[in-house]
């Protein structure tokens, strides 16, 4: 049987097991909560997410769980992993909280589909999300700064039938989407949000920046992308940190292309696979 067990800090708990109060809310939303995607019982991109939720909790000031480094994260994805019997595939979702006596962290883990990064064919049909924008902060391009607004983004994104939704900064610019990042394709320019655009960066951004310049695209950050900006482009993917490369297949009324996003994805799929064991 698969799943079952959950992580915290470092030992074992059934699913149904307690862990929390009530008077722990206000820490539990206060801390970082980040997923990644495992294979074969390894970290993808492990490096990168290490060092993502290291510069997470900098951002935020919440200090690193005693004795927890590069070493420790990857032992101890890979023993919930065996513990739950997820050998293929797996989302895992991590959690680090400020505790009474220092940063408690908390990991789970769920059975995925489409190994490697592998895109369906079906892109996603995506909207504007016209009704909060994300606020400027000294940790913008974190989980934390996004939280609430992808919640309400959700809601609006099932209210409207849609799957994701583009969100926008406090100046009206496209800046992130709910969950991830995005990009899209201009003749022989890809084009992503800047750090300075206030949108969440997800750990794979860089990864996913090299694939599309291998596949021949000049690499063009903006601060500031118009609506009018991906209206009018010829290709428009998501980035999700355990999804990769989603193409969109339509945003409001505008359809895209998606063989250009295709070419990139299947060269984020291959990098995946081949991946050198970190050291």
């Amino acid at each position: 049987m698969k799943g079952g067990f959950n992580q915290f800090n470092g030992k074992f708990f059934r699913e149904s097991d307690p862990l929390f109060t009530g008077a722990d809310l206000i820490r539990l939303n206060s801390g970082i909560c980040e997923s990644f995607r495992a294979e074969n019982n390894r970290v993808v991109f492990a490096r990168e997410n290490f060092n993502f939720l290291i510069d997470s909790l900098s951002a935020i000031e919440i200090p690193t769980p005693a004795d927890w480094d590069f070493p420790r994260f990857q032992k101890d994805v890979s023993r919930l992993l065996n513990k739950n019997h997820l050998y293929l595939s797996a989302k895992v979702v991590i959690h680090l909280i400020p505790g009474i006596s220092g940063t408690d962290y908390l990991l789970t883990a769920e059975e995925m589909e489409n190994r490697f990064f592998v895109v369906k064919d079906s892109g996603l049909l995506i909207d504007f999300y016209e009704d909060g924008a994300k606020g400027s902060s000294n940790y913008f391009n974190y989980e934390p700064s996004s939280r609430s607004l992808w919640a309400m983004a959700t809601r609006s994104a099932g209210l409207k039938s849609k799957q994701n939704h583009i969100l926008l900064n406090n100046k009206g610019f496209a800046c992130e989407s709910i969950g991830g990042s995005f990009g899209y394709l201009t003749s022989q320019t890809a084009f992503f949000p800047s750090l300075e655009s206030q949108g969440y960066f997800p750990p794979i951004a860089n990864v996913v920046k090299g694939c599309a310049e291998e596949a021949g695209y000049q690499i063009q950050e903006k601060t500031e992308i118009n609506r009018s900006d991906l209206l009018d482009a010829d290709e428009l993917f998501l980035i999700d940190n355990c999804h990769g490369i989603q193409p969109v297949l339509g945003l409001y009324a505008r359809r895209y292309y998606t063989t250009g996003t295709m070419v990139i994805a299947a060269r984020l799929s291959e990098i995946a696979r081949t991946e050198p064991l970190p050291m």
